[in-house]
């Protein structure tokens, strides 16, 4: 049962502060809550395919997709090996077709990227950005840093 203190203050069941531990102040409100799930902020994936029509009918093409939330705006990657994708020897595509598009404002834009083939990672230098679809938790899209 609750009680009054020496101040004539009333103390609830003897743990009542407000909702505020330290002496009226609020708890850190960075802590992570374990009652709440992470929310993501992108992710990416990769698969193979063999086109139907087109100048690529039936070889062997790949496409890595990605997303990313930019200021409350989702944006969508695309990139796919083209007929000028050349395999190096160290198994990176170059001049892979990478299209990005704003779906709230519907801006799509063309960049030319580079393509990892036994993972699908691609990295578009220009935007200093990576699609890493091997990355934990579902894939990562976002900005690098090079070292």
């Amino acid at each position: 049962m609750g009680r009054y203190n020496n101040n004539n203050n009333y103390q609830g069941n003897g743990n009542y502060n407000g909702g505020y531990q330290n002496n009226g102040y609020p708890t850190n409100r960075y802590q992570s809550n374990p009652s709440k799930k992470q929310v993501k902020h992108s992710g990416a994936k990769h698969t193979k395919y063999f086109p139907e029509s087109g100048p690529n009918k039936g070889q062997e093409q790949y496409l890595t997709t990605g997303w990313r939330l930019s200021n409350r705006e989702l944006i969508s990657f695309r990139a796919v090996t083209t007929s000028k994708s050349k395999l190096s020897e160290k198994g990176w595509f170059g001049s892979v077709a990478v299209t990005t598009t704003n779906t709230k404002t519907g801006a799509t834009f063309f960049h030319w990227g580079t393509m990892e083939k036994s993972t699908g990672k691609v990295v578009i230098d220009k935007m200093a950005l990576v699609m890493n679809p091997k990355a934990r938790n579902g894939g990562y899209t976002g900005t690098y840093l090079s070292k």
